[in-house]
């Protein structure tokens, strides 16, 4: 009996410490869960919060709009200002009008045969019809040829039908070619030199094999970009050059 009383006791005693135990354990893990747990809002602070938010933002966005706005306000004030300064630099600038050459005949003398490419002219050397790409000058044998603007020598030969041949060339890609020359020419007409306006090149010939039976004359030619034009369009004749008849030894 008396054992059976003890049994009793210690059963119920392990009952009352397993009891304590699920208690304590079941307070630990509410305590824990509620240390995690964030604060809740009430409805008025959230929206609150969600108000506050959108306000910043949208004075942000407000700001650099304006920022924006205001830079390109001011990048197009400077350059019209701009503008207007260069227009009115531009309305004080003298107008300079370039100033043409003109191109003078090359000798004291007149025109025996014109020229003409398209339609055969005879030749009195040759007998026969042909086109001649050239302005024929008479005066004496001997007689100065000038060059008939500013330009460089390019090139002194001696043509096989046109005979001593001088080839200048001047600005805007004209040439002229004076054939037709003594075969003596002054001593600074080689390639490349410098001439002048006026300047003596040579003197009346008669090297040109084929007008050798005309009366003693300038054979001139002249071209634009490499093709043959008619020299009187170029040449103002009332701007004449006086040469001297002499010729030069």
């Amino acid at each position: 009996m008396e054992k059976s009383n003890k049994k009793l006791a210690n059963t119920l005693l392990y009952s009352v410490i397993g009891l304590c135990l699920t208690v304590i354990l079941i307070v630990s893990f509410l305590t824990a869960n509620s240390k995690n747990t964030p604060p809740k809002l009430e409805p008025d602070d959230v929206t609150t919060a969600v108000r506050t938010e959108q306000t910043t933002k949208r004075e942000e966005m407000t700001s650099k709009i304006y920022e924006k706005a205001t830079e390109a306000v001011t990048t197009s004030e400077k350059a019209e200002s701009s503008d207007k300064q260069n227009k009115t630099n531009d309305s004080v600038k003298p107008t300079v009008n370039p100033v043409k050459e003109t191109y003078s005949s090359p000798v004291n003398g007149y025109i025996s045969k014109e020229y003409t490419i398209d339609v055969p002219v005879y030749s009195v050397t040759m007998n026969d019809y042909r086109a001649h790409t050239g302005v024929d000058f008479v005066c004496e044998e001997g007689s100065a040829v000038a060059s008939c603007a500013s330009g460089t020598v390019k090139s002194v030969y001696s043509h096989p039908m046109m005979g001593t041949t001088v080839v200048i060339e001047h600005k805007d890609g004209i040439s002229s070619y004076y054939m037709n020359l003594s075969e003596t020419l002054p001593s600074d007409i080689t390639e490349g030199a410098t001439v002048t306006k006026g300047q003596l090149i040579g003197a009346v010939g008669s090297t040109a094999i084929v007008e050798v039976a005309q009366e003693p004359h300038l054979h001139l030619e002249m071209t634009v970009a490499g093709a043959y034009v008619d020299p009187l369009t170029i040449i103002d004749m009332s701007t004449v050059t006086v040469m001297s008849d002499q010729a030069f030894e």
